[in-house]
């Protein structure tokens, strides 16, 4: 049981937090119910280059229906399937940088020479949280964002208490032992009122055998006595 507690906890450190040394990032705050938009002007107003994206869940499908970050050309206002992906959170990486860390999503679209595009997200630390991220650089297999948040900001690292784990086990096994105990508490009521009903059918028809004894011995008597 306590070896479970421990593989959950170690699968939401790499999930969504990383850690370093006896620091960590939560990266969960990153989160948005809807994806991230950066628009960047094109040559002219009535088309811009939209960048989708998100983390620890929730990435947009929009372009080729894979989730990820991607680019997609928007015309007065409304994306077109003209896209590429950027790069797919499944290869996230993550990597401390100065006065920050970056989140790294690969594997995207095919560029040139073969290659695969790629997408960098610079959090730096800071108290003040900007509202959304802003495009720093862009060539044809590269793009980069940053953003000013105090995610960027490494937190202490708290690790549980061992008897943390203990007690939790001990109350997951008081609970399955109860939970066995009624089930067989009420197993023996329905097994004792299934005996109560045999031993009242039994006596019903040993009633109903001296019943008919009693009606035999009379006939016989009433017969005897016409004799």
């Amino acid at each position: 049981m306590i070896s479970l507690l421990f593989v959950f906890q170690i699968t939401t450190i790499f999930g969504c937090e990383f850690k370093q040394e006896d620091h960590y990032y939560n990266l969960t705050k990153l989160q948005r119910t809807e994806p991230y938009i950066v628009k960047a002007s094109a040559d002219s107003s009535f088309f811009k280059m939209a960048y989708q994206f998100n983390f620890c869940g929730n990435h947009p499908k929009h372009c080729q229906g894979q989730s990820g970050a991607y680019q997609a050309l928007e015309v007065m206002g409304i994306l077109t399937d003209s896209c590429e992906i950027l790069g797919k959170p499944d290869n996230q990486q993550i990597s401390l940088i100065e006065n920050g860390l970056q989140i790294t999503y690969s594997q995207g679209s095919q560029c040139e020479n073969n290659q695969r595009k790629s997408v960098d997200f610079k959090i730096l630390c800071s108290l003040e949280k900007d509202q959304n991220f802003v495009l720093i650089s862009e060539d044809n297999c590269h793009t980069a964002f940053q953003l000013k948040s105090p995610v960027g900001c490494r937190l202490e690292y708290q690790t549980q208490p061992l008897f943390i784990y203990y007690l939790s086990g001990i109350g997951i096994l008081l609970m399955i032992l109860g939970t066995c105990f009624g089930y067989r508490q009420l197993q023996k009521k329905k097994n004792g009122k299934s005996d109560q009903n045999e031993k009242l059918k039994s006596d019903q028809h040993q009633e109903q055998i001296k019943n008919q004894d009693q009606s035999i011995a009379v006939i016989i008597n009433n017969e005897v006595e016409s004799s």
